[in-house]
């Protein structure tokens, strides 16, 4: 299965709200969502120029577009903290997911 940023979106939300803090760095994001929901095809290659899978680049676009669009910054679900690399959910992003 190929997963769209927004199913990763939804399914990020959804560690962030299992998380006993709320809190997870984008990197154990990585991790908890590949564990999970077990990327193949083409999320399992590794991307073109780059060391890391396409669907790792997919979990860390959640960075780069967090303030556009469907960002989950821009629509309050969770914030972003570039210091710790990490991402916090709002009880707006619990709501999304409960």
């Amino acid at each position: 299965m190929i997963y769209s940023e927004s199913q990763i979106r939804t399914e990020a939300l959804k560690e962030l709200n299992n998380s006993a803090s709320g809190t997870l760095t984008t990197s154990q994001l990585i991790e908890l969502l590949e564990n999970r929901l077990k990327p193949t095809g083409k999320d399992a290659e590794i991307a073109d120029g780059r060391g890391d899978t396409y669907f790792s680049q997919k979990v860390r676009n959640l960075v780069s577009h967090r303030d556009q669009g469907p960002g989950l910054a821009r629509l309050g679900y969770a914030t972003y903290d570039a210091d710790e690399e990490s991402w916090t959910i709002t009880q707006s992003g619990r709501d999304q997911v409960t």
